[in-house]
């Protein structure tokens, strides 16, 4: 059962906001009123205040949620939106059934049983099921910030997952003693948000926004799971899910093209997942020149874009570029600090979506 715990509740007419953007010209001004500094700021923020790790049931990752929780409240001052704590209960036998079902997808009669591969999987497949069990005594706790719009019950939403996890990369077994400080595995991706909350907290929107983060990331996707069937009950016309995942991993030097500013955005062969990205890539392009995310319609499954295409919701999630710039090193790894990012990229990266995510709500197309 869900339990709601509403923060701060206001009435969304009763409030006077600044007057929203009307051009590309008048949205790039806005988008820069918050500055790398304060895009950087978050990062070390959050890292800093869940050291060592943000693995669920471990002291980091309730201080995550305090932080957040704190931080999106000076952020929105005035509390022109919502700002809720949604608390599930992980339904883990759900994810039980995500493990097996990948296992079967990708394993099972692909790879011969005599192979170590096909053990070293069953055992993770196992492993995982099991620890998806044992952490169910710590409640799940989405964290969200919404926003009415002129058009209240049309919506777009945007989704980063805080908490982090480790993983040894040959057994890949959960390492919980292990510092995980999860600077681009996701603090990159909160920071965008806030950064996103910063930027419409004080105009007016003519749509409704939620900018939701997601706990239980790294446990069967399952904080997207219970929020992606909230969202579909909700009954509102959903115009999409912009989900952020590591936005602060852009090298030259492991870059196969040996280039800088080359990040992706990954949806399915989707006609509104492509609608949407396109919408996304002309307005974040008058935002900033120095930064190109390209589309990939090979689907994606390694982040929380999975369960809202499962509910037929259109999802894209932006992040770095898994093909030709992953730097396995710095991935789930205790080396995934602030200092291995590229901060440049990544204020590039929230000043291309920001201004996709604001131009999309306040239908500036010039």
């Amino acid at each position: 059962m869900l339990k709601w715990i509403t923060l701060s509740i206001i009435s969304f007419t009763s409030l006077s906001f600044a007057a929203a953007p009307g051009n590309y010209y008048q949205l790039r001004s806005k988008v820069q009123s918050t500055s790398a500094k304060a895009i950087q700021a978050w990062v070390n923020g959050l890292v800093t205040e869940s050291a060592p790790s943000r693995m669920i049931g471990l002291p980091g990752h309730e201080k995550a949620k305090s932080w957040l929780l704190s931080t999106i409240s000076k952020l929105d001052k005035r509390q022109t939106g919502k700002l809720t704590s949604v608390s599930f209960e992980p339904d883990t036998e759900e994810a039980a059934r995500f493990y097996q079902k990948d296992f079967d997808d990708k394993v099972a009669g692909k790879i011969p049983t005599n192979n170590p591969d096909y053990h070293r999987y069953l055992t993770f497949t196992n492993y995982m099921k099991a620890k998806a069990a044992e952490l169910k005594i710590h409640k799940g706790e989405n964290i969200i910030w919404e926003k009415a719009g002129l058009n209240p019950n049309k919506i777009l939403v945007v989704t980063a997952h805080y908490d982090t996890v480790s993983q040894d990369p040959q057994s890949l077994m959960i390492n919980v003693k292990d510092p995980m400080p999860g600077a681009n595995y996701n603090a990159s991706g909160v920071a965008v948000a806030l950064g996103i909350i910063n930027l419409l907290s004080d105009i007016d929107l003519n749509y409704s926004v939620q900018v939701v983060f997601l706990d239980w990331q790294g446990i069967g996707f399952l904080g997207s799971f219970h929020h992606a069937k909230d969202l579909r009950k909700s009954g509102k016309e959903i115009m999409g899910v912009v989900n952020l995942e590591m936005l602060g991993q852009d090298t030259s030097f492991f870059d196969k093209k040996k280039m800088i500013g080359n990040m992706s955005v990954y949806i399915r062969k989707n006609a509104d997942e492509e609608k949407l990205v396109k919408k996304m890539e002309i307005a974040g392009a008058q935002m900033t020149s120095k930064i190109a995310f390209e589309m990939k319609d090979i689907g994606f499954e390694n982040s929380d874009n999975i369960r809202y295409q499962e509910e037929n919701i259109p999802t894209l999630t932006y992040s770095q570029n898994w093909e030709e710039d992953f730097n396995p090193k710095f991935f789930q790894t205790k080396q995934d600090t602030p200092e291995t990012l590229n901060h440049e990229t990544l204020y590039k990266a929230y000043q291309f979506i920001g201004g996709g995510v604001a131009a999309t709500l306040l239908d500036i197309v010039k």
